[in-house]
């Protein structure tokens, strides 16, 4: 009996010896991390960064450094929002997976199927539009009308298409690749006469209610009422930062880059990467793959449906695993990030309120933070074959 409790009390020690190493392991990782964040945040002079990284189902880190305002000295928290820019499109991109998933959509049929203007809405298809292939303009004038001069929010996608409509196609479709943003508009009205709902409600009840992102919304001129961070333009050389202007609207873009959201948010949209029950492997297949324009060649940019698809390596192997990524600007005002590795069940995010010169070079520090928090036991080779 005695040696029954002497080992009892033996494999209690060794629990909670364990327990205590993993307890402290977590927290100088933590510790580096912020101090990483905080040498990012001071090299490339940011107002604020905000960062979180998510691992299965929980945010399992999320930090916010620096000024939500820099004139009232209003600190940015986890709860702070940002516009996110072309973020939305990874989001568009998970929603249309969605509907194939309840055979509401075909990406194969041509998107005349489901909205008929403009007219040349029957040369390509919903999955072409998706992968920037359909040849919608993007940088167009009425765009910047929209955005600074007829400043209002808009409700539905089809109330923004006068910042495309009237312009042509800029090639033959499915045979370049040009980025378009107006693009993303057209396909935000496709999925609201798929779903047979708004956009953005649409986007609310599958996406961000399922997630549990409570910090994401249409950036129209009554979102984020005391959270939104104030965004700075230029930065000078005494060291004081000018604001962005305020009479500005993003509504018009909808999946294009309309919303405003948190890192912590992002992580946890991207669960529906790698969720099981949320998506078919088909569907999330739709995600992985880069879309082939009509020579069969895959498309430049490597872009899938609403994602970009890359490599990354983790564990010194020789095989890469997949990476989807997406970056996000809005003008002289904030810049975001989310990686994920769906293999691996893994994500990171970030956003700030001012964008700095060579601010693309700051996603490359994310995925080297990402990596300190990957463990190879939970990574999982997905079938993803052509």
């Amino acid at each position: 009996m005695n040696l029954y409790r002497a080992l009892k009390n033996q494999i209690s020690t060794l629990l909670l010896t364990a327990i205590s190493f993993s307890s402290l392991a977590q927290e100088n990782l933590e510790t580096r991390t912020v101090n990483e964040l905080e040498a990012l945040r001071s090299q490339y002079k940011l107002p604020s960064l905000s960062v979180a990284i998510g691992h299965g189902n929980e945010v399992v880190f999320s930090r916010a450094l620096g000024f939500a305002d820099i004139d009232t000295k209003k600190k940015a928290d986890i709860n702070t929002q940002y516009s996110v820019g072309s973020l939305a499109k990874p989001m568009t991109g998970i929603a249309l997976a969605r509907l194939t998933d309840s055979n509401s959509i075909n990406i194969q049929s041509t998107v005349s199927e489901y909205v008929a203007s403009p007219s040349y809405t029957n040369l390509f298809t919903v999955k072409e539009l998706a992968a920037h292939i359909a040849g919608i303009p993007h940088d167009t004038p009425e765009r910047d009308i929209a955005e600074f001069v007829d400043v209002k929010d808009h409700a539905s996608p089809f109330d923004a298409f006068y910042v495309f409509d009237s312009h042509p196609l800029l090639h033959k479709p499915g045979y370049e690749y040009k980025y378009s943003s107006n693009g993303y508009i057209l396909l935000s009205a496709v999925i609201e006469r798929a779903a047979n709902s708004n956009y953005v409600d649409f986007l609310r009840t599958s996406i961000w209610k399922t997630f549990k992102m409570a910090s994401t919304e249409l950036d129209t001129s009554f979102a984020g009422k005391g959270n939104e961070a104030s965004y700075y333009s230029n930065l000078a050389t005494d060291g004081t930062y000018e604001r962005a202007t305020v009479k500005r609207d993003r509504s018009f873009l909808f999946g294009g880059g309309g919303f405003i959201s948190t890192p912590s948010d992002l992580v946890k949209m991207s669960q529906a990467t790698y969720d099981e029950s949320y998506l078919s492997p088909s569907a999330r297949n739709m995600l992985y793959k880069p879309v082939r324009l009509r020579s069969g060649e895959p498309n430049p940019e490597k872009y899938s449906l609403g994602w970009r698809v890359g490599k990354i390596r983790l564990f010194n192997e020789e095989q890469p695993w997949t990476a989807l990524h997406h970056g996000g600007v809005t003008d002289n005002a904030s810049t975001s990030y989310l990686l994920v590795i769906p293999e691996c069940r893994a994500s990171i995010a970030f956003s700030t309120n001012y964008v700095p010169e060579k601010f693309w070079r700051m996603r490359g520090k994310m995925a080297d933070i990402l990596k300190s928090y990957v463990n190879r036991n939970d990574c999982v080779r997905f079938n993803k074959s052509n």
